[in-house]
Formats: structure tokens, sequence, C-alpha cells
């Protein structure tokens, strides 16, 4: 027989081999394909067909099938024709016993794959389905004969339908069927064995009685140009189907709670509108959905928001994470214009990678925002006035008690005014300040006391008398309630150490210092003047100063205390908790 014509075979041949390996019915396709005579074949084994190659391999093939009758053994290897050329064939083989169980002959189904060499691709395609249904498809797969039976099935469409292999080749395949399904699986069969695939989905009982939604797949198993069966591939949809159900039910749920939600809700993919409820179609200035439905989000957006909309947009695509909310204006189709806050997640809508997003109307809230920084700038420019008014009207009375220092000849009048003029200056500098900063509420106290002892440092220096004064301030802010009977102890303090500390002497030498453990400010004053009489007690002091410091540390629920160790001055400490 010539290689063209070696070439030109491929299909399917049954053939029975004894269970010595001898060849005992061949068809005549088989003969053909090797170039023997029926005679001649009877006369030799599988081994002795096969290419020297693969015979070693073909009596381990009879072998394994006698030994281990209940699998079905598979080869692929090279046949050699008695002309010498070589035939590549795929056999599968399987014992079949008698009545009594006893081994009675070997069945071989040997397929010609010689055309693979002209055709390569169509024969790796069959070659594909059919190693693949069988051993390495994870869906149950089968083949039928022509009359409906099962001639071969795989491991999961025994595990699917929990039949053995043996149960299963005594059924045909409407065993398994529904009966409202029987009648369309028959014609879906038929058509596959006219040469025509088909996909449909029924449902079947399986062994355990339990009915299982399936999507079926037949095709046509060709032996040459002839149908000889139907393939079959199942995939199990019950699972799957249930899935649908359950989804469909949640998205009809989903559906009417967004579209009945008062919130207006919108869902987009690639920032263009696909699906809006009717609070959202009215938030845009819309009388219906289908006026927005189609849109980008961009029509609508602050033109200064896009590119930070359009980031965050990406961002949440690629499931990464943004700020929880985004707050921006969007400009209606009716001309108005509302602000929004936006939040958003990722989802999927009908297969698509989308942004789904609940907007929250803050248009009210941001004019009553308005409003009320209007209101508070207009409280904060009045109460900077009155800080203002308080400060000028300090200074008028400071200015009367001016008139009466030129007025006055006696001098401890004088000094009582001059003291009085220093502790208005200190409440009308507290003023100052106030109106000054930007926080109405608060003064930054370091800053102010060094003004506050430079002040009553050009006050009461002269070219005579000279003190020399040093700060260790730590930064401290105190409102208006602390910040006046503080600075005005201060001012006591301070005085009293120009007036009396260094009564004896040119120079002097005071240290200012503050230490803030939140909440607790120490303040200390101490000077190298001449010191505090050895009986000092300020609790029986009646000096209008002494009980002024007094008064005023009460206010701030403060303590005070004066030290002194003979003639090597005095340190006056003040503490109490800040608010």
């Amino acid at each position: 027989m010539g290689s063209q014509e070696v070439q030109n075979l491929s299909y399917m041949m049954k053939c029975r081999i004894n269970l010595d390996g001898y060849w005992e019915e061949v068809p005549g396709s088989f003969i053909e394909m090797l170039g023997y005579s029926e005679e001649e074949l009877k006369e030799l084994t599988l081994a002795d067909v096969l290419h020297p190659d693969n015979r070693q391999k073909g009596a381990g093939f009879v072998r394994g099938v006698c030994e281990q009758d209940h699998r079905e053994f598979e080869m692929e290897g090279k046949y050699q024709t008695k002309s010498g050329d070589v035939v590549w064939a795929y056999t599968s083989a399987m014992m079949i016993k008698n009545s009594d169980g006893d081994p009675q002959f070997i069945l071989c189904h040997i397929h010609n794959m010689t055309k693979h060499k002209k055709a390569q691709q169509q024969l790796r395609e069959s070659e594909q389905r059919f190693r693949s249904l069988f051993k390495h498809n994870p869906l149950p797969v089968y083949y039928f004969d022509l009359e409906g039976n099962f001639e071969g099935v795989n491991e999961k469409l025994v595990e699917f339908t929990g039949y053995n292999r043996n149960e299963l080749r005594e059924m045909g395949f409407e065993a398994f069927i529904v009966d409202k399904d029987l009648e369309r699986t028959k014609r879906y069969f038929q058509k596959a064995a006219d040469g025509i695939p088909g996909e449909y989905e029924i449902q079947v009982e399986v062994k355990s009685g339990a009915v299982r939604d399936i999507k079926v797949t037949k095709f046509p198993m060709y032996q040459g140009d002839e149908v000889v069966g139907v393939f079959g591939i199942l995939q199990d949809l019950t699972e799957q189907k249930k899935a649908r159900r359950l989804l469909k039910e949640s998205e009809e749920r989903w559906q009417q709670l967004v579209k009945q939600n008062p919130q207006p809700i919108q869902i987009t993919q690639d920032a263009n509108i696909i699906f809006i409820n009717k609070a959202g179609a009215e938030l845009y200035g819309a009388d219906s959905t289908e006026e927005v439905i189609g849109k980008s989000v961009y029509d609508f957006s602050d033109p200064e928001k896009v590119e930070q909309i359009e980031e965050r947009k990406n961002r949440l695509e690629q499931g990464k994470p943004v700020d929880e909310v985004l707050e921006h204006k969007i400009n209606c189709l009716d001309g108005s214009e509302r602000y929004v806050e936006v939040y958003s997640i990722p989802t999927t809508y009908q297969d698509k990678v989308t942004i789904q997003s609940v907007f929250y109307d803050v248009t009210e809230r941001k004019k009553k925002e308005r409003r009320m920084l209007q209101s508070l700038d207009e409280k904060e420019t009045l109460l900077k006035e009155i800080h203002h008014r308080v400060k000028n009207n300090l200074a008028v009375i400071s200015g009367l008690l001016e008139l009466q220092v030129l007025n006055s000849e006696d001098q401890s009048t004088i000094n009582i005014l001059r003291d009085s003029q220093q502790r208005i200056k200190s409440m009308a500098m507290i003023h100052e300040k106030l109106y000054e900063t930007e926080a109405l509420a608060d003064i930054s106290f370091d800053r102010y006391l060094r003004e506050l002892v430079d002040s009553i440092q050009q006050t009461y220096s002269s070219e005579e008398f000279e003190v020399d004064i040093t700060y260790n301030l730590d930064s401290v802010s105190l409102d208006l309630e602390q910040a006046i009977p503080c600075s005005l102890i201060v001012n006591e303090v301070i005085v009293n150490c120009y007036k009396h500390a260094f009564a004896e002497t040119k120079n002097g030498a005071i240290s200012l210092t503050s230490r803030y453990d939140v909440p607790v400010l120490e303040i200390t004053i101490e000077d190298n003047g001449c010191g505090l009489p050895i009986d000092f007690d300020i609790s029986d002091q009646n000096t209008l100063g002494m009980n002024l410091v007094q008064t005023l540390a009460a206010q701030l629920d403060g303590n005070v205390q004066f030290e002194s160790e003979g003639d090597t001055g005095t340190t006056f400490k003040l503490e109490f908790k800040t608010t």
C-alpha cells in the first residue's frame, strides 16, 4: 500500500485481540491500513505490527489490559505496514468479559493518526478533544454510539451521576433526563448524529435522586467522513442558576431600594452616567432620568474640580483608596448650582466595572455656613472695635491721671497717681493686643510680658537709676479673663521692685521667668535688691498693692508667695492653672 493511501486513513477501527495478544478480528480498514491480509494479521500479535520503537510499549500495553482488566488502557504510537511505511495511531483497549465474568478478549479502538502529518492543526484539535475529554477535562465527558448508549465516560461523569462505569454503560442517556426535557434532548442527539453540533440546557436526575441543571454540548464523533457516535460534555449549572436567581432577586430588591431612595444615587462607567434614580435626576435639575443618563459627570462639574474628580475616578476604578467624601459644586440643567458631598465605591453593574455614588445635598448647609461666617466676620470686626475703644478709653483715663499728676504738688499723691496710671496702661496694652491679634480669644502672654515690663522700665528708669532686666519665658496664650489679673499682678511686683528693692542703690537686676507645664503656668520674678523684712507676711499687708495682688490671685484661683533671705534680694512666685 502506498504512503499516499496511508495518509488518507483517519478514522476509528474496532479490533479484537485475544488474551495472548494476537489479532482475532480486524475490520477491512485496519487491513488496508497495514497492508497485510486478514490471514496474515491473525498470525501476528499487536507488538508485531508496531514500529520497532514501540514494540516494547505494545507488549506492556497488552499485559496491562490483561492484568488490570477493569481499566481502559490507551496508547499512542507508531505502527509499521507490511511495506515498511510508518502509520501513527491512537489505540485504546479494554478487557471484555463473558457473562460469568471471565476475560474473553481485548476490544481495541484504533484511530489512524497519519493524516495528522498532513493536516496537523485539524488532527491536533481532534486529539485534544479526545484526550482532554477523557483524561484532563474537569467537566463530565462521555461518548455514545448512535443508539444513545454510553461507550466511554470519564471520572468526572462518574462523580457527577453517582453511577459507576459499568452501570453507566448499561444505561442510555434517556434514563437521566427529566420528562419535560426528554424530547428536546432527543432532537439535539439526532442533530449531532447527523453531523450538527449543538448546545442546550436541561435538567437531569442523578443516582441520589437530586435534580441538577446542566448545560450540554454535543458534537459528532467521526470515523473518516462517517459519524459513528456522539461526544458530549456536561457543565453543572445548578449552583450557577441558583446564584443567578439569588442575584436577580437581589438586583430587583436593589432596584426597588435605589429607585425609591430619597438620596440621589448614580452609577457611572468611564465618567458617563449609566444609571440614576429619580432623586438624582432632580438633583441635576432634570424632569426625568432619561435627561441625565448618557451624559458625562464632567458636564455638571465645577471646572476647578474636574481634575480632582478624574483622579478620584481613576483610583476607584483601580481599587486604590480615596478620601471617603468629595465635596464639590455641580451646575444643574436648570441653571442652578448645588453643593454636594459625594460618597463613592467601585462596583459591578451589568457586568461592567463601574462606580456607584451617593449624593448628599449640602446647599442649604453651605448657605448657612456662609451666613455664619459673614456674621462671625461682623462680630469679630465689632469685637476688635470694642477692644480698640476700650484701649482708647483707658488711654483717656490715663491722660486724665496725667493731668492730675501735673496739677499735684504732693509727692505721695503723684506716686499713687503714677501707680494707677501704670495699672491702667497694663490693661490698655491687653486690649491693644486683642485688637491686633487674629485670635480674639487668646493673647500671646509671653510677648505681652516683655512689652509690659519694658513699659514699666521706661516709666521708672532714669539716667541716675538703671535696672537690668532678663527674660526666660515659655510660650503661652491666655484669654482675657486670666490675662488681665495676671498682668496686673506682674505690674504690681515689678513696680514694687523699682520703688522699694533698689531704694538704696542706683543699679539693680530683675529676672522674669515663666514655666508652662500644661495646664499649670508658673511666673517667677527675682531681684537682687535689699530684700524683705524678716517678719514679712503678705497676709498682714494692708497696702493697696499687696491687697490687689492677693485679690487678683484669688480670681485666678492661684497661689502667690514671697521669699527673701536677708539683703540678697526677693523672689516672687505666682502659680495657677490656665483655662
